[in-house]
């Protein structure tokens, strides 16, 4: 027993310790490294402020704010293991290894010209030196697939692949007529740009075939386009989004902002990571006005990598569970389990009955035997005890092919089958015990 007792002891101490070390091992400081993009842009702002947000919602955790030429660089790091969480473009080409945690916000596809070069769709720009983005970015293959959609061929020598802060240079001193920029709304470098006046925003459109003067509608444009690139959709810079412009709400093409992470990322900091930013989104939307717009239905739709398993927790945690998903269903199972189990309660106290009925039988039989021994003949004293050897062979056959129960019923019987044999020799004994002489 002492043995036992120890070993109980023993186990007790090493669930415990394994808890305590758990926990320790939550407490850790553990750094995460989040990949945004240029300092001026819009993914950096957001990245600092949820990393800054989730930092100090989880004490142990650290979070390492870097910046990178965008998307593509992003979706590599997410890849080699070098960054735990990035923000991605929703159209980035990545491998299975990439995972999403939430949609962010959409972002705009800005062309930004000169005003002296007269360009006023995607045509004109044949004939203008343009920056199409940065190769490692996620402006430029969306503008290369937009161009190629609208057959506007712009030459080679006219092609430039610049990041963001290199096309706004690029364009103050006049290298280059026209910029594409991927961001969202009040970004600060098209901020910069739009409050000079030899800078303006140009509608994403294309004239109409044969017709100079006119435009495809835009909308049904971008729709065409989208049956090409499907991640893509209609999008507005509104108007006097920038301190006075656009003069009108100015067409365009958006792509959703994706924070994603790496499919091996830790599932409770991914968990924990999403939950921030819905409970932080009041105060991330007063800061970046981008983020006043989150919402938890519309951030897990339309995703082009899979949900993270930690993100799909937090996402489902107001989900009823199996049994109250299936509560009626097993509601019918039950009553009818609870009525099949009545039934054959009933069937077996029927068996059972009957089963006794049978017993009592024999006791009456053996009852009858007892009570005829006083007075009975020799002749009739064997008549007795083949009766009662008659019963006991039947009552014998009848619990072999289970038509009686081996219980304290049976038992009873063989007592009293004993009972009764044991009379019959002491009422033989009498009968031929000598009379004495007098």
């Amino acid at each position: 027993m002492k043995w036992k007792n120890l070993l109980l002891v023993f186990v007790g101490v090493a669930v415990c310790g394994a808890a305590w070390f758990s926990y320790l091992g939550r407490r850790q400081p553990r750094t995460v490294v989040i990949s945004t993009g240029s300092e001026l842009g819009v993914y950096y702002r957001v990245g600092k402020e949820v990393g800054e947000s989730f930092a100090k919602r989880n004490s142990p955790i650290r979070c390492e704010i870097v910046s990178s030429a965008g998307s593509h660089e992003n979706v590599t790091r997410l890849q080699n293991g070098t960054a735990d969480v990035a923000i991605l473009q929703n159209d980035a080409v990545a491998d299975e290894s990439v995972r999403s945690l939430a949609m962010l916000y959409t972002e705009v596809l800005h062309l930004v010209c000169r005003k002296e070069s007269g360009i006023e769709c995607l045509n004109d720009l044949i004939d203008h030196p343009t920056s199409l983005g940065s190769q490692s970015g996620g402006t430029y293959p969306l503008a290369t697939e937009l161009l190629r959609f609208s057959r506007v061929n712009i030459p080679a020598h006219h092609q430039h692949q610049l990041g963001f802060e290199k096309s706004a240079d690029a364009l103050r001193s006049g290298d280059i007529d026209a910029a594409f920029f991927l961001v969202g709304l009040g970004a600060e470098i098209i901020q910069e740009l739009v409050a000079r006046p030899e800078f303006e925003l140009v509608p994403i459109q294309i004239r109409s075939v044969g017709k100079e003067d006119t435009f495809v509608s835009e909308r049904a444009f971008i729709e065409g386009f989208r049956t090409h690139y499907p991640h893509a959709t209609y999008a507005e810079i509104p108007l006097m989004s920038y301190d006075g412009n656009p003069t009108t709400p100015t067409p365009s093409v958006g792509i959703g902002a994706v924070l994603a992470c790496r499919e091996s990322w830790d599932e409770e900091l991914a968990r924990d990571l999403v939950q921030t930013v819905f409970a932080h989104r009041a105060v991330l939307g007063r800061k970046i006005s981008l983020l006043s717009g989150l919402d938890e239905q519309s951030s897990q739709v339309q995703l082009q990598f899979p949900l993270h398993r930690g993100a799909e927790a937090y996402y489902r945690r107001n989900e009823p569970g199996y049994l109250a998903e299936n509560a009626e269903s097993i509601g019918v199972l039950i009553t009818v389990a609870l009525l099949l189990a009545s039934g054959l309660h009933a069937v077996k106290k029927w068996i059972d009955q009957k089963r006794k009925n049978r017993v009592d039988v024999y006791y009456e039989r053996v009852q009858k035997i007892l009570g005829s021994i006083a007075g009975e003949s020799p002749s009739d004293f064997d008549d007795a005890v083949r009766d009662l050897e008659d019963i006991e062979s039947i009552a014998c056959h009848e619990l072999i092919s289970e038509r009686l129960d081996a219980d304290h019923s049976f038992v009873i019987l063989q007592n009293m089958i004993f009972r009764c044999r044991a009379e019959i020799e002491r009422a033989q004994a009498a009968v031929n015990k000598p009379v004495e002489k007098a």
